[in-house]
């Protein structure tokens, strides 16, 4: 039995690799998984696998001799191609340390949330501009232009779920990320902030005179954060939540 080690998609395609660059008998090839493929997310941080690939040489009968010149002929360039493609045994190993020791870079992080709404965008066949910076562990997308705003959604809903998978393909891409991802989309976030602090002020001057209690609409966390940090220095009214998302809300009650 012959062995050979190939990077590929699939166990499939390291067969088909192997049968194009070897005689192997295919009814023989046993296939061994030392590292198994990684498809990313939606495409993005796509990895091959490795594949162990043990064989017997097919037999033949006598070819003639004017074939079997043409034969060496032929197997000469096949080897020649295969040194030129097939990686030593040395460089086996340093690829796949090279594949087992990822350095996750900043940029990495940047190009993969980039790459991500970018194409998501292009799914939408929403045409947009896109700038990503990265600010203190934080990956800020701003999305521009006059088609994004239908991405916003009802209350920014559309906006939220972009975000959160945006997060989710940087978390796929690399499990160790620390990094928070922020997703805007014509400075609709600075837009409603003001807006919910403008609300919850008004909801807060009518506790106060009433001393009754008002339960403001349902909101996201994020949307709930506003409101809190809003009125935490208050000096006639208190804020909690209650509920369960995405039915949870902010209640505003007099301070007694």
């Amino acid at each position: 039995m012959e062995s050979k080690v190939f990077y590929a998609k699939s166990s499939e395609e390291a067969v088909e690799q192997l049968l194009k660059s070897t005689k192997a008998d295919k009814d023989s090839i046993k296939i061994t998984v030392l590292e198994k493929p990684s498809k990313g997310f939606l495409g993005i941080g796509a990895k091959s696998g490795v594949f162990s690939l043990e064989y017997e040489v097919a037999k033949e009968t006598e070819p003639a001799k004017e074939e079997l010149v043409e034969e060496n002929k032929e197997e000469i360039l096949v080897e020649d191609e295969v040194l030129k493609t097939e990686p030593s045994g040395q460089d086996k190993v340093e690829n796949k340390e090279i594949q087992d020791k990822v350095n996750v870079t900043d940029e990495d992080e940047i190009r993969i949330a980039r790459e991500f709404v970018v194409e998501l965008l292009k799914n939408a066949d929403v045409e947009a501009e896109v700038d990503v910076v990265l600010e203190d562990n934080l990956i800020k997308v701003k999305i521009s232009g006059d088609d994004a705003s239908c991405l916003i959604g009802r209350r920014g809903d559309t906006l939220d779920a972009i975000q959160f998978l945006t997060g989710l393909a940087l978390n796929k891409f690399n499990k160790d990320s620390r990094t928070r991802v922020f997703v805007d989309i014509e400075n609709y976030r600075s837009k409603r902030e003001e807006s919910l602090k403008r609300y919850c002020y008004k909801a807060a001057r009518e506790v106060a005179k009433t001393r009754r209690t008002k339960k403001l609409d349902f909101m996201n966390p994020y949307e709930r954060r506003i409101i809190h940090s809003a009125l935490q220095n208050d000096r006639f009214v208190i804020t909690y939540s209650e509920g369960t998302d995405p039915y949870r809300r902010v209640v505003i009650e007099y301070k007694r």
